[in-house]
């Protein structure tokens, strides 16, 4: 790569190709243009080992360059890549002199190494580099860290994607489709409304290669897809003809769907399917001495499926490895149950709670209720969980097991036409309504007053000016166990 620096602050890059028929000639092509600011560009190379050759370019947005495909730019198509880079700077007017993250003017720069600087023990790898920055007035020494990097790849599925989920225990990629040429019996058409063929594809989750496809009824519409761990519970017989009731946890795939019928507003039918998907790899324990590297035939098996009286529109873990599942305007706890004859059967427990317009989402803590149950935690907590409505914002439940019952704790009262929500803590909730905004409700459980129990206070608000439709749980900082190194450097 040839890399040029102007002084308006533009940086032009071109791809320098050796040719094969001669060692002397050289071809400089792909010509392009990007605008790091407004001041002069100085360019740095910088060496880091293992991890290739990077370029610093100063000015007033200082901007680490870097190329993506392999060694040396190995990749048939290979990547420039931009990663602005700030600095740690303590304000003069902090008292408490805390250290914050800015863009920080740079005139002039070099790379060193230093081992009496920086001790080798903050360093990930030998092949570290220092840095020395200046502006007018302020010289800075710093050390590069390692940044990550988002790769991105492709793959064409020829429908159109409606929802996904990852199942770890099978290793499986699991994305609901909608397929407008379908052919054969999912390609009805009543009136003059067609109905498109919807399916559940599962894919190889570092291949991605198309394992199995389960297609779907007529007019039947994907609404909801997770991978949960259930608590079956199955009978077994003894040797004394008794039945003898044992549970164990299982991972599984569950999917909602809908029947969209053209002549209903609101869907009156619909189903929860429960499906099975092995990893193909065969436990340690099972395989055969004499051939130790057979493996089982990857499968995925509909386990067992129950009918509901109108669309499943939301699927969440719950605790004790259970579910809940909104139904229109109802939210139901179910749970598996699998009888002698090994066959499994997914049932509604208790009546299911009332009271919503149309329940969109439901959303509980109970992730990790597996690991916790495991470890002998208090399992008198309350079981809690939230519930996003289409106008009527969201809804505090709780679970009583001794009634069965699920029963409303609190709501906020103002009228947010839920696109997403999330359950941030037992007491905090997360929600994004249709006009684009975020808004932050609490439940002050130890509220003297019965008033003040029974209400969602509002404690947060923000004008996001976008439509949300999914919050996903992360981390602003990576781990301190995440080993490795990866290519691309950034500076602190």
């Amino acid at each position: 790569m040839l890399l040029v620096g102007l002084g308006d602050g533009k940086l032009i890059s071109f791809a320098v190709v050796h040719s094969a028929a001669s060692s002397k000639k050289w071809f400089v092509h792909s010509r392009k243009e990007v605008s790091l600011g407004t001041q002069g560009i100085h360019l740095i190379p910088m060496s880091s080992g293992s991890n290739g050759t990077c370029v610093l370019a100063t000015g007033d947005r200082p901007t680490v360059v870097y190329l993506t495909g392999g060694n040396g730019g190995g990749n048939s198509n290979p990547k420039l890549c931009y990663s602005t880079i700030s600095l740690t700077v303590e304000d003069d007017d902090d008292e408490d002199g805390h250290a914050s993250h800015r863009n920080v003017s740079v005139n002039v720069a070099s790379s060193f190494r230093s081992s009496l600087l920086f001790s080798s023990s903050n360093s990930t790898s030998n092949h570290n580099y220092s840095l020395c920055v200046a502006d007018e007035t302020t010289l800075r020494l710093g050390m590069i860290d390692d940044i990550q990097k988002l790769h991105v790849t492709s793959y064409k599925l020829g429908m159109t994607p409606r929802r996904i989920a990852y199942h770890e225990a099978g290793r499986v990629y699991c994305v609901g489709c909608i397929d407008g040429n379908a052919e054969g019996g999912n390609n009805n058409q009543v009136g003059a409304e067609i109905n498109m063929g919807n399916c559940v594809r599962f894919f190889d989750d570092s291949t991605f290669e198309e394992i199995n496809q389960i297609d779907l009824e007529p007019f039947e519409t994907i609404l909801s897809l997770v991978s949960v761990s259930l608590c079956t519970s199955s009978q077994t017989l003894t040797q004394s003809n008794s039945k003898q009731d044992t549970s164990e946890y299982k991972p599984y795939i569950l999917i909602g769907t809908a029947y969209a019928y053209p002549d209903e507003d609101e869907p009156t039918q619909g189903r929860i399917l429960v499906v099975e998907c092995n990893s193909g790899e065969a436990e340690p324990h099972l395989k055969s001495d004499d051939d130790m590297e057979d493996t089982y035939s990857r499968y995925v098996r509909h386990v067992t499926q129950m009918p509901t009286r109108g669309g499943v529109y939301s699927i969440s873990p719950f605790y004790g490895g259970t579910v809940l599942a909104t139904v229109n305007s109802k939210t139901h706890l179910c749970r598996l149950s699998i009888g002698c004859d090994q066959i499994g059967e997914l049932k509604f427990v208790g009546a299911g709670h009332h009271g919503h317009m149309l329940s969109l989402f439901v959303k509980s803590l109970a992730g990790s209720e597996i690991e916790s149950e495991s470890s002998g935690t208090n399992r008198q907590a309350k079981q809690l969980a939230i519930v996003g409505d289409l106008m009527r914002s969201i809804s505090l439940v709780e679970y009583q097991p001794k009634h069965n019952v699920i029963e409303e704790l609190a709501r906020d009262y103002n009228a947010n036409f839920c696109t997403a929500v999330e359950m941030l803590t037992n007491g905090t909730y997360l929600g994004s309504e249709g006009f684009n905004n975020l808004f932050v409700l609490r439940h002050n459980a130890n509220a003297s007053s019965e008033e003040a129990r029974v209400r969602l206070d509002t404690v947060g608000e923000y004008h996001l000016g976008e439509m949300t439709n999914k919050f996903m749980g992360g981390s602003l900082i990576m781990p301190s166990n995440s080993g490795g190194i990866m290519g691309a450097q950034g500076a602190t």
